[in-house]
């Protein structure tokens, strides 16, 4: 029960998160809202401006912690292969961040994450392993990219259909899929400034999520183009709400 509660709280958290991303990502690509701070921190600022805001990234915190806690305690048990363990600790460190991240905005703790992390990719790039390390994990992020975009491409979500009206499930999937494929979008992005990165020997082509969406601005049709990702990453959040709501299992 305990574990069904966390998990939710975590979908929930992290649903709000890409919601709100997807509103500050439209407002740059089609308000030309320039100085709007972009990416998770631009998100969790929106929050934090909401009416009762404190309360509402308070709650984002506490569902963050609780998902990336299941997740480590799940990785350390041993009941499944290793593989899907170290991918349960992936993501488990991946909420523990963004937990951190929302925490340090709650709490006005100064910021230095971005000095802290250049200097962690110099370093990482100074060793003779360094590049390969960082290729590979450029290529984990792209596949994974590849993989949800598919996911919504192909459908068959994990909602149970009998929680709600068939039509409101279908009109759910549908956000969900297109939420699915502009988040996998959007880590290829990712993963391909990784892999450059490493490439490169260069730190500096590593992007955030929001840098990797000013990049995507700038090409070819970029407005419409960031705009239709920005609307996506907002279905992304609703897709994590209806996993709160309706996942068959969790």
């Amino acid at each position: 029960m305990l574990r069904n509660l966390s998990m939710r709280a975590g979908f929930c958290a992290t649903g709000a998160i890409y919601f709100a991303l997807g509103i500050v990502s439209a407002r740059v690509a089609l308000l030309g809202a320039r100085r709007k701070e972009a990416g998770i921190p631009g998100a969790l600022r929106f929050l934090l401006a909401q009416p009762h805001g404190h309360l509402l990234l308070g709650a984002v915190v506490a569902g963050l912690a609780a998902i990336a806690v299941v997740h480590f305690v799940e990785a350390a048990g041993g009941k499944r292969g290793r593989l899907f363990r170290l991918g349960l600790a992936v993501n488990g460190f991946g909420y523990a961040t963004l937990a951190w991240a929302a925490a340090r905005l709650l709490f006005h703790v100064e910021k230095g994450g971005g000095s802290f992390r250049k200097a962690g990719l110099s370093w990482l790039l100074g060793e003779s392993w360094g590049p390969a390390v960082l290729g590979f994990v450029g290529l984990v992020i792209a596949g994974g990219g590849v993989w949800e975009a598919w996911q919504g491409v192909r459908g068959g979500l994990p909602f149970r259909k009998d929680l709600l009206p068939r039509r409101l499930v279908r009109f759910l999937s549908g956000i969900a899929r297109f939420g699915l494929v502009a988040r996998g979008i959007v880590l290829c992005a990712l993963g391909y400034f990784l892999c450059r990165a490493a490439i490169e020997g260069d730190p500096a082509r590593v992007q955030s999520m929001g840098g990797a969406l000013r990049t995507l601005s700038r090409a070819t049709f970029g407005p419409v183009l960031m705009g239709t990702i920005a609307f996506g990453l907002a279905a992304y959040g609703v897709y994590l709400w209806s996993l709160m709501l309706l996942k068959r299992r969790v």
